[in-house]
């Protein structure tokens, strides 16, 4: 990851690599692993206002997977962007964010290879909901805390449903 400060505005290039880590058998309905690698290309701009508190933040990524030899099935090219507009105000003795996230994911190649029956089957995605988050410092560390909650609007050719993460961090 190359990242860089300018004021308010924060910026990185990164390239992140996932292995097929965990168990893949093809004859299972669900598998701890894929079976195959990734490889994600990703650029990120954030905004926080230091006057205003005020956050936009815009990640995107290409994600480009290998073949899964194991079951002869090339998943698609994946396009994916991240945005988050919030507030943020000093309280509790630290600083309280308040706003919205969104997501939309595209898949920009098909799925190929014998495996691949039911056609190149190229799914997309879009959501918008609400994100919480908390930093407090503690010494020279930070605790972060965040929560968001991701209600698909649209699901195609992909599972349906409601994301929802929660991140505790100590920074230091």
């Amino acid at each position: 990851m190359l990242g860089w400060t300018n004021q308010d505005l924060k910026y990185d290039v990164r390239c992140a690599v996932y292995a097929p880590s965990g168990g893949y058998d093809m004859n299972q309905l669900a598998n701890t692993g894929l079976g195959y690698w990734t490889v994600e290309p990703e650029v990120t701009f954030s905004w926080l206002s230091s006057k205003l508190g005020t956050e936009v933040s815009v990640f995107t990524g290409l994600d480009f997977n290998t073949m899964n030899t194991t079951a002869d099935y090339q998943s698609g090219d994946i396009f994916h962007i991240d945005c988050t507009v919030a507030q943020h105000l000093p309280l509790l003795g630290g600083d309280v964010g308040v706003g919205a996230n969104g997501f939309y994911y595209k898949q920009i190649t098909g799925d190929s290879g014998t495996g691949a029956r039911l056609g190149s089957f190229e799914a997309s995605a879009y959501g918008v909901g609400p994100v919480i988050s908390y930093v407090h410092k503690i010494g020279k560390s930070e605790l972060v805390f965040e929560a968001k909650w991701l209600p698909q609007l649209d699901a195609q050719n992909t599972t349906k449903g409601d994301y929802v993460w929660i991140k505790l961090a100590l920074l230091f």
